[in-house]
């Protein structure tokens, strides 16, 4: 085995699972093709989508070392699948602290995929695939680097701007990963929107921040209730990005939820429900990570995006259930489990976000646990009011390109009736019956009126357990991809 230095240039090479697979001029060194076949046969190189390898080749008498990933079979390769072609190969370089490939680009390429699409995964993963989170960790790794050389600059030409835009979701996604992985007596409303405002400073992203008090003076009852009961009172944060300013009525409204520690309240969780709640405000950091991806892309859309943060806590001022409060809409609201706190801040930062006059809505939220139960950890509910079917159809293909799974359920009139069955005001946040991710659904959906409003439940997908070729285990950054890629298609410049 070559004996590798910091100087050392690994060729990095994509295999398929037949060396007749490949675009014309894939490798234009026959010797090195013909080692690559002779090393296959003798397997100690693979073609099965993302296995990756390591090995010596002697090529007119110079030692080189290759790493190979596979790629599996041309006629059964989906775009999806080079998540896991990049994701193993930069895990496994960056484990082997590799700092300078050299890229076969071409071996790499699908007939039938788009090859912009190929590399602005490779950069995607490039960031995401290779994040880590050690902020609060004495033993701090240096941070993976890798310098890529190119075989042509035809090919660097070709592709180096798919690689950057990737690159830019990546790098948004880590954001928001970061943010949900930061503890929350640190990451408190407040200074989550500090955070904020310090990113998007010098960008073309405007940022305003309500605090405790203009909220009250505002109406922001529910957003109010939620946060009273803590020493860290509430945040609405509002971002604004005008990437089509000749076209103001071109507007999408994204709405996170941003509950930065969820104890329940007084209808208080478990001592094995309450840990993790940290992530309460990963629907918020995701729609933070969409506008900072959508900005520095330069989509042309209008976008204005509002998360609502506060912290659920109990204290002698805090919401109690049977309370009653009076919501930005002016509609009173009785709250008979203070646990359903995500969407009541829904419902006064989706009112806010209406005023706006946006043409859709979307909204991001760790939720319901019964859309867990409904659909699983890996997977997200979506639910539509008013929205054309070709366009939700659109985003659903989108998610299933980015291998986001995402699936809708329904808002029946059973939900909407059951949202008004409170014995002493306009509305309740929550009633003993089952679909309660629906009633949520109807709840929150409620306070857009008549204007196109997608509901993301995210309460599974939003974190993972397990590291996989897409990162490590934690906050996942769901649907970031799914939205900024959708926006691609729909507004590119």
């Amino acid at each position: 085995m070559v004996k590798e230095t910091e100087q050392t240039i690994i060729h990095v090479i994509g295999v398929p699972d037949q060396f007749n697979q490949y675009v014309d001029g894939a490798i234009a060194d026959e010797a090195l093709l013909e080692a690559l076949q002779t090393l296959k046969t003798k397997k100690f190189i693979k073609g099965h989508v993302g296995a990756v390898s390591h090995v010596p080749v002697t090529l007119n008498d110079e030692h080189h070392t290759v790493v190979t990933v596979g790629l599996g079979n041309h006629n059964q390769r989906q775009q999806r699948d080079y998540l896991k072609i990049w994701g193993t190969l930069f895990q496994y370089l960056q484990r082997e602290r590799f700092t300078h490939i050299k890229l076969y680009a071409k071996t790499f390429l699908a007939k039938t995929i788009d090859a912009a699409a190929i590399f602005q995964m490779m950069g995607l993963q490039l960031e995401q695939a290779t994040y880590e989170f050690d902020n609060y960790r004495s033993d701090k790794k240096a941070p993976f680097e890798l310098e890529i050389e190119w075989t042509s600059q035809e090919d660097s030409d070709a592709y180096e701007h798919a690689v950057a835009a990737g690159q830019k979701l990546g790098r948004a996604i880590n954001y928001a990963r970061t943010l949900g992985n930061m503890p929350p007596n640190i990451l408190t409303p407040n200074y989550l929107a500090t955070l904020v405002q310090q990113h998007f400073e010098e960008t073309l992203v405007e940022v305003d921040v309500k605090d405790d008090k203009a909220l009250q003076q505002e109406g922001f009852g529910l957003i109010h209730a939620v946060g009273k009961g803590s020493v860290n009172p509430p945040r609405l944060i509002t971002l604004k990005y005008d990437g089509d300013p000749d076209n103001t009525e071109n507007m999408i409204a994204l709405v996170g939820k941003g509950i930065t520690y969820d104890s329940g309240g007084y209808s208080i969780k478990s001592k094995t429900g309450m840990p993790t709640m940290k992530f309460d405000m990963c629907g918020a950091a995701n729609v933070i990570g969409m506008v900072d991806a959508i900005a520095n892309l330069h989509l042309k859309v209008n976008v204005v995006a509002v998360i609502a943060a506060a912290e659920n806590m109990i204290a002698n001022n805090a919401m109690k259930p049977d309370d009653v409060f009076t919501a930005l809409s002016g509609e009173t609201v009785e709250v008979p489990n203070t646990d359903a706190e995500g969407r009541l801040v829904l419902a006064d930062a989706s009112y806010y976000a209406n005023q706006f006059a946006p043409n859709l809505i979307i909204d991001f939220a760790t939720l319901t646990g019964a859309a867990i139960v409904a659909l699983g950890e890996d997977k997200a509910a979506i639910f539509n009011k008013n929205v054309d079917h070709k366009l939700l159809q659109s985003l659903l293909d989108t998610a299933q390109q980015v291998d986001e799974a995402v699936y809708e359920l329904p808002i029946t009139d059973t939900e909407r009736r059951n949202i008004k069955t409170s014995d002493v005001a306009d509305l309740t946040n929550h009633v003993n019956a089952h679909g309660k991710a629906l009633f949520a659904a109807a709840f929150v959906t409620h306070f857009s009126g008549e204007t196109p409003h997608l509901h993301v439940d995210i309460a599974g997908p939003a974190t993972t357990t397990k590291s996989s070729y897409k990162g490590p285990k934690g906050p996942t950054g769901y649907m970031i991809p799914t939205i900024v890629n959708w926006m691609m298609t729909q507004y590119h410049q």
